[in-house]
C-alpha cells in the first residue's frame, strides 16, 4: 500500500542523572565529594535512504525516542551517553510541525541527514557544585528533558520528469518503454492506482520518471484519483503532457488538464512542459499531422509524435528531454515552506539572566530559559538543592528586583512548574 502522508511523535533522550556521593576509603575518610556528571541523552535524526519509497512504516509505529543518558557514578565518572535515533525516510519527505505547520526539514535529496531533537544534557554530580562556602554538597542535579515534536511527514516524490494526463492515455505504457517501472498496464481506466518512479538511463544520463494516476476534469478539487496525488509532480523539474491523438477531442483534453494543473497550483503549471501526442501507431500518418499542426496552431508549440507500442518517436523525445533538463538538480522551495530552517537548542541554554518577572494573584512568575532548565534539573525534595536555585536568583540579582516590584517574605515564586518561598 502506497501511504504519503503520517503522523509520528519523537523526542531525544534524557540527560542522565547526576551522582551524590563522597569519597569514602580507607585512610581517607573524609574525601569529599565526588559524584559525576549524567551522560547526554541521545539526538533524534532524520535520514532519506533509496530502499524506502512511501511513509508505510509509520501506519503502525507512532512514537520514536533515543536513548537518555545514564547516571553519574563515583569517583567523578560521568555517565555513558544515550545512543542517538535515526529514523529513516524516502526522498521527498517533508517534516511539519503538527501544531504550528511550521516545516522543520525538506528532504529532498538523497542520503541527507538531518539532526531534529537535541538530547538533554545530563545533571551535574555533587561534585560540580563545591566551592569556597559550599565543601560538601548534598545534593546533584537530574537530567534535563530531550527536545519533543508532533509532526506530520508529507511525501512528495522528486523525479525529474512528471507525466501528466487522462485515464488511459498510455503513461504506464510509455514509462515502462523508456524506464525500469513495470507498472500495471491494462485497457481501461484508473489502472494506475499508485504514483509510479522510473529510472531511464539514456545518452550516459539517468532520469527520473514519476506516473501518476490518470487526471479528470475536476481532479483539483477533489474528482477521481489523480488529485491524492498531484503532490507528486510539483517536485519534477518538467512536465511530460500525454494526450491520445486517437481522442474525438485531443486539443480539449489537453486544455482542460492544463486547467486543473493551474487551479491545484501555479507554480506547477509555470513549469517547463512538453506536449506529447501518444498512440500514433494507432491512427494514420494524414490525421497524426493534422492534430499536430491543430495543436501547435491553438497552443504555439509543437507536440511530440510518439508510440509507446512501436518505439517510433521515442529516442527523439528522449534526447529531447537529456537536452533541455540540466544534470545538476537545482531545487526551489514554494514559497509556503521558505521558513524551514530550525534553529538549535544547545544543552546548556544560553544564560541571559535576564529575568522576566510578572505578579499574577497568587505567585510571582519567574522566566527565563536558563533558570527554567535549572528548575527542571533541580530536586526540589533536597533542601540543598532548593537552597542552590535561591543562590541564583540571589547571584542574578532577581531578588532585588522582586524587592523593588513589591514582593513579600513568605510570597511564592514560580520557576515551571515548581515553586519557591521568597525569604525577604
Amino acid at each position: 500500500m502506497f501511504n504519503d502522508e503520517a503522523k509520528i511523535e519523537f523526542a531525544a533522550g534524557k540527560g542522565g542523572d547526576g551522582s551524590v556521593h563522597f569519597r569514602r576509603e580507607k585512610f581517607i575518610p573524609k574525601g569529599g565529594p565526588d559524584g559525576g556528571n549524567g551522560g547526554r541523552g541521545g539526538d533524534v535524526y532524520f535520514e532519506t535512504v533509496s530502499n524506502i519509497h512511501t511513509l508505510s512504516d509509520f501506519r503502525n509505529k507512532k512514537e520514536f525516542k533515543a536513548e537518555p543518558g545514564k547516571a553519574g557514578g563515583q569517583k567523578l565518572q560521568t555517565g555513558r551517553g544515550g545512543a542517538d535515533l535515526v529514523i529513516r525516510v524516502p526522498q521527498g519527505t517533508i517534516i511539519r510541525e503538527q501544531e504550528t505547520g511550521r516545516v522543520l526539514a525538506d528532504l529532498d535529496t538523497l542520503n541527507q541527514k538531518v539532526r531534529l531533537a537535541v538530547g538533554g544534557v545530563g545533571g551535574k554530580g555533587n561534585a560540580g557544585f563545591v566551592n569556597s562556602i559550599r565543601q560538601a554538597p548534598a545534593f546533584a542535579e537530574k537530567g534535563d528533558v530531550g527536545e519533543h515534536f508532533a509532526v506530520e511527514l508529507e511525501l512528495k516524490l522528486v523525479a525529474d520528469v512528471a507525466l501528466v494526463g487522462y485515464p488511459s492515455v498510455g503513461k504506464s505504457t510509455f514509462i515502462s518503454v523508456v524506464s525500469n517501472a513495470r507498472p500495471k498496464v491494462a485497457e481501461y481506466h484508473f489502472t494506475t492506482l499508485v504514483p509510479n518512479l522510473g529510472v531511464c538511463k539514456f545518452d550516459d544520463r539517468d532520469l527520473v520518471f514519476v506516473d501518476v494516476p490518470g487526471l479528470i476534469e475536476g481532479a483539483s478539487e477533489g474528482k477521481g484519483l489523480g488529485h491524492q496525488f498531484l503532490r507528486h509532480i510539483e517536485r519534477a523539474r518538467m512536465v511530460l503532457h500525454l494526450v491520445d491523438v486517437n481522442s474525438d477531442t485531443p486539443l480539449e483534453d489537453f486544455r482542460i488538464i492544463r486547467k486543473e494543473l493551474e487551479t491545484f497550483s501555479p507554480e506547477l503549471a509555470a513549469k517547463s512542459f512538453v506536449p506529447v501526442l501518444c498512440k500514433i501507431d494507432t491512427v494514420d500518418e494524414e490525421l497524426q499531422n493534422f492534430v499536430a499542426a491543430e495543436f501547435e496552431k491553438e497552443f504555439g508549440v509543437k507536440p511530440y509524435l510518439v508510440s509507446a507500442a512501436t518505439h517510433v518517436g521515442i529516442t527523439d523525445l528522449l534526447k529531447h528531454l537529456v537536452h533541455i533538463i540540466p544534470e545538476k538538480r537545482k531545487f526551489e522551495i514554494s514559497e509556503e515552506d521558505q521558513n524551514k530552517a530550525v534553529e538549535f537548542r544547545p544543552g546548556e541554554v544560553d544564560d541571559s539572566r535576564h529575568v522576566k518577572i510578572e505578579k499574577s494573584e497568587n505567585w510571582w512568575n519567574l522566566t527565563n530559559q536558563r533558570l527554567l532548565q535549572i528548575g527542571r534539573q533541580t530536586d526540589w525534595e533536597n533542601a540543598e538543592g532548593q537552597e542552590r536555585v535561591y543562590d541564583v536568583l540571589r547571584k542574578w540579582g532577581v531578588l532585588k528586583q522582586l524587592e523593588k516590584a513589591g514582593a513579600e517574605p513568605g510570597d511564592q515564586l514560580r520557576i515551571g512548574e515548581e515553586f519557591l518561598e521568597y525569604r525577604g
